[in-house]
């Protein structure tokens, strides 16, 4: 086949800047001694690679050869020591200068669906390489210049839309380097030159060094300066001279079989093992089978009870808000208020809180023993004890059970669909730890709700019981009832007694579900299925969690 022909002369941008002609721009990309491990497997080995800086470097690759690994470890996602994959060498931009910021647009976009298109590329602008540097952009004039549409949500936009949305979002936060992840992956032959001429007009008008990773090599090799090819059999990144680039098709070639025997079912996994071996996959054959199965057994249950210590003992800085943008923070914050105590969970507690009260208050009296005669004698006594069983026991006991129910799998959906999509590590690559902006605001979220919630089904079973009441005991009446039915809990003070150990029933039983869902919906995710897991998971371990911390307060308690 003919090589392709690098297109130069795409069309200009709009709404361009003035060109960043800063030197550090113009500095290669630089990989020197670069050895990438995957689970044993071997993916590099002694590599080195340098990238020209300010221009457009493809790398191609068959399926299952680590291109998409390669790119996770530039963008610093993946650490050198990790548990699947393990990688050695230097990368930095010459003459001792560090990598610098990194941006990545991924493949599945990673955008913030619950946000609108400017918020997301004012969220990239507010957390920028350099903060003290006024933005050379707004948020409106980059997505004027993508051609991103501002007034549909991110949601209803086609996936042209979100590539240029997430190309914004990148270049607003001001990188040295940015990653394209397999840009034309799904793509029909026009929608993916175009996006090729897309990435060509950005490079031009912004100057950044800018390394592509594909195995649609005839969509983006017109756009390249430079290719590599990531070779399986050598394990190295080797040049491709202009004039050898039509032998990419007989070169690119996909792992041996017995190299690539984990990479399955999962499509997004083919080219990324990360994915493939960072958790369990269906199709994969259960390690227990192998010979190695009992001792990595053992080594994986210390590993994981020791991550759950070392997360429980850290959950009271996890509650201070060190946002590095308050606004962001809050907003984030209002979001997870909104999953844990909106209006929707408001019905499902009001409605959990009038059943309890009806169905204490109704049948006590209905099935209560020689009723003609204890009755008057008991009465007081009864309605004492159904208000301080709603109050103390019952009340808290199904309001935070089903708190973990329905607000625990709620924010383990949310958290499990950004692992899933990407967000997370969008987060990662704007310098931003993800507990900061996810876990903080969902403990909050909780300390906040959850009382709230509790609240309002007490209130709720409150008036149910005393219509239950007032109905089957007309001749009493409601006086007779507000009397008695909270005599035993009124106290000296402005609370009820006992209302500070509701409290920490209550409150220890949020910030357990809100750590149990965020970890939960954080855990690698290679398919939906693994997040359906996750909040299946939630919802299992968050009940058990709550009803364990009933049981052991009721003995201090009482």
């Amino acid at each position: 086949m003919n090589a392709p022909q690098r297109s130069d002369t795409a069309p200009e941008v709009d709404t361009a800047p003035e060109l960043d002609t800063a030197p550090e721009l113009e500095r290669p990309l630089i990989l020197e001694g670069f050895s990438v491990r995957a689970d044993g497997k071997v993916l590099l080995q002694n590599a080195a690679a340098e990238m020209p800086g300010g221009k457009i470097t493809v790398i191609v690759g068959g399926s299952g050869a680590g291109k998409s690994v390669l790119l996770r470890i530039l963008s610093g996602l993946i650490p050198r020591r990790g548990e699947v994959i393990t990688w050695e060498g230097e990368i930095g931009r010459g003459q001792g200068q560090p990598l610098g910021r990194v941006g990545i647009v991924f493949q599945q976009f990673a955008l913030f669906d619950e946000w609108s298109p400017t918020a997301n590329v004012q969220f990239a602008i507010d957390h920028r390489r350099r903060r003290s540097v006024p933005p050379d952009q707004t948020a409106e004039s980059w997505l004027r210049e993508l051609r991103v549409p501002t007034d549909v949500p991110v949601a209803a936009l086609s996936g042209g839309q979100k590539q240029r949305l997430a190309i914004a979002r990148t270049l607003a936060a001001d990188p040295d380097l940015v990653l394209y992840d397999e840009p034309t992956s799904g793509l029909d032959a026009a929608s993916g030159r175009q996006v090729a001429q897309r990435i060509r007009r950005t490079q031009t008008a912004h100057r950044r060094t800018s390394v592509v990773v594909t195995h649609d090599y005839e969509t983006l090799l017109p756009i390249a300066d430079c290719v590599y090819l990531l070779d399986s059999d050598r394990k190295a990144l080797i040049r491709l001279p202009e004039q050898q680039w039509s032998e990419i098709a007989e070169r690119m070639k996909p792992v041996r079989r017995e190299e690539a025997e984990d990479v399955v079912a999962n499509p997004a996994a083919k080219d990324d093992p990360a994915a493939t071996l960072s958790g369990p996959s269906p199709a994969r054959r259960p390690r227990w089978v192998s010979g190695r199965g009992a001792g990595r057994a053992v080594q994986d249950f210390f590993a994981v009870t020791g991550t759950a210590v070392t997360a429980t003992l850290r959950l009271p800085l996890d509650l201070l808000p060190r946002w590095p943008r308050l606004r962001w923070g809050g907003r984030f914050l209002l979001h997870y208020l909104r999953l844990v105590c909106g209006p929707s969970a408001w019905v499902y507690l009001i409605i959990a809180g009038m059943i309890v009260g009806f169905t204490t208050t109704y049948f006590t009296f209905k099935f209560l023993p020689y009723a003609l005669y204890t009755k008057p004698l008991l009465l007081e006594d009864l309605l004492m004890a159904i208000g301080f069983a709603l109050y103390r026991v019952l009340v808290p006991i199904l309001a935070t059970t089903l708190v973990a129910a329905r607000c625990g799998a709620a924010v383990a959906a949310d958290v499990g669909v950004k692992k899933y999509g990407s967000q997370i590590e969008a987060l990662q690559t704007l310098g931003i730890r993800p507990r900061v902006y996810l876990l903080t605001p969902i403990l909050l979220a909780f300390i906040v709700g959850t009382p709230l919630l509790q609240w309002l089904a007490y209130q709720a079973a409150r008036v149910v019981s005393l219509l239950s009441f007032i109905a089957t005991h007309p001749d009493v009446g409601p006086h007779f009832w507000a009397l008695h039915f909270e005599s035993e809990l009124v106290g000296d003070g402005w609370f009820f007694r006992g209302t500070g150990w509701l409290l920490l029933k209550v409150v220890a039983s949020g910030v357990g579900v809100a750590a149990i869902a965020y970890y939960r919906g954080g855990r690698p995710k290679q398919s939906a299925s693994d997040v359906s897991h996750a909040i299946t998971s939630t919802v299992l371990w968050a009940t058990l969690y709550v009803l364990v911390v009933h049981f052991v307060i009721a003995f201090y308690e009482f």
